[in-house]
């Protein structure tokens, strides 16, 4: 049975000069919880995670584990991050990548056999779903108590997308997991619980109507 870990993430203020975008950022996660951050194109979901993830210079964010402060600076021992675009270098092979996250490659192509022939290639050799694919799994499978998803289902192929759903589900029992996308479905699919990010605070979502009284869906 693994340790039970909790992430905070508060108090998130994120500012290109005039215009503030996230005003109010908070989000939770937990051993054994995938949690689901909504939000509409713009609204804020990938800044909020830079800020946390020390790479966007924000006016203020408050991350703690386990009751305690986290160093930004150290914050990728404690929390794997999959961004939105290129996580490894494109001239990186697959077997370089998956030594440097220390993660099996082997049992990687058990998932996914397409990949036995792709040992020694290059990110730049490869589509962009099958990049992402495999830094999706580099990222969950990674040695670290937490890991941030943002729009981990963009780019995949349809027929990897269950396998990606079921992977998620089973790592979650021994990390705390957060997957941010605008697509509801394909959030709710996979999330114990679900935030929604609108006018720059982010806010539980109980039900449907919160997310209609947040304008993120529109009444039926």
């Amino acid at each position: 049975m693994p340790m039970t870990h909790e992430l905070i993430v508060d108090s998130v203020v994120v500012r290109f000069g005039e215009k503030t975008v996230v005003s109010g950022g908070y989000i939770t996660s937990r051993t054994g919880v995938v949690t689901g951050l909504l939000g509409r194109n713009g609204a804020g979901k990938s800044c909020m995670f830079r800020a946390l993830m020390g790479g966007l210079k924000v006016d203020y964010v408050s991350v703690h584990v386990d009751g305690k402060p986290v160093d930004i600076n150290k914050i990728g021992l404690t929390v794997k991050y999959l961004p939105q675009g290129r996580m490894i270098p494109e001239g990186l092979t697959l077997k370089d990548a998956f030594r440097l996250y220390q993660v099996d490659f082997w049992a990687f192509v058990v998932l996914f056999p397409k990949y036995s022939g792709k040992y020694h290639a290059r990110l730049w050799e490869m589509s962009g779903g099958e990049a992402r694919l495999a830094e999706l799994y580099l990222v969950l499978m990674a040695d670290a108590p937490f890991c941030i998803l943002d729009e981990p289902f963009s780019q995949i192929d349809p027929v990897h997308i269950e396998a990606v759903q079921r992977l998620i589900r089973e790592k979650s029992l021994e990390k705390g997991i957060i997957v941010t996308d605008h697509n509801y479905e394909a959030i709710s699919t996979v999330a114990d619980r679900l935030y929604v990010l609108a006018d720059g605070y982010t806010s539980p979502v109980e039900n449907r109507d919160d997310l209609v009284r947040h304008g993120y869906l529109l009444p039926r």
